[in-house]
C-alpha cells in the first residue's frame, strides 16, 4: 500500500480488509482517510459491507441422515476413504522416518555429541517407533474384534 495515494484496482483489497475489521489501528487511520478523500472508495466499502450483511444471512443445509447412510452404504465410498487413511499412514511414516533417520545420523556423526545423549536419543526414537507399531496393531485388532462395528448411530 502506497503511503501517499491510494488507488482502487490497486489498493481495494485494503478497504475489504477494513470492512472485515482486520487491520491494525495506523492501517485502519490510513485506510479512513483515503475514504475521506475518495467517494469511490466510500462507495465500494458500502458495496463491500452491503456484501457482508448478504452473506451473513446465508446457511449451509445440512443434509439428511438418510443421504450419509446411502453414501456410506457404497463399498467404493468407503474404500476410498480407508484408502486415503491408509496411504497418508504411509507416506506420513516414511517422511517421519527419514526425519528421525537423518536427525539420528546427524547426531550420531557429530564428534562433540556425548556417547549418552546419543544413546539416549537412540532409545528415543526406537521406543517412539515401538509404540506406534505397538498402537497400530492393538487398533487393529480391536477393528477386527468389535461386536459394535456393523451398528448405525
Amino acid at each position: 500500500m502506497n503511503t501517499d495515494v491510494f488507488e482502487l484496482d490497486r489498493d481495494g483489497a485494503w478497504l475489504s480488509a477494513y470492512v472485515d475489521g482486520e487491520l491494525d489501528p495506523a492501517q485502519t487511520a490510513r485506510v479512513e482517510a483515503w475514504l475521506t478523500a475518495s467517494s469511490a472508495a466510500r462507495q465500494e466499502v458500502d458495496r463491500l459491507r452491503a456484501l457482508k450483511a448478504l452473506t451473513a444471512t446465508f446457511a449451509l443445509r445440512e443434509p439428511p441422515a438418510e443421504a450419509w447412510e446411502t453414501y456410506w452404504a457404497t463399498p467404493a465410498n468407503r474404500l476410498e476413504r480407508r484408502v486415503g487413511w491408509v496411504l497418508l499412514a504411509v507416506g506420513a511414516l516414511i517422511l517421519g522416518g527419514w526425519v528421525a533417520w537423518q536427525a539420528v545420523a546427524a547426531l550420531w556423526r557429530a564428534a562433540n555429541t556425548p556417547m549418552v545423549l546419543k544413546f539416549g536419543i537412540l532409545a528415543a526414537v526406537v521406543g517412539v517407533a515401538v509404540l506406534l507399531v505397538s498402537v497400530a496393531r492393538e487398533r487393529i485388532h480391536t477393528r477386527a474384534r468389535t461386536r459394535y462395528k456393523d451398528v448405525i448411530r
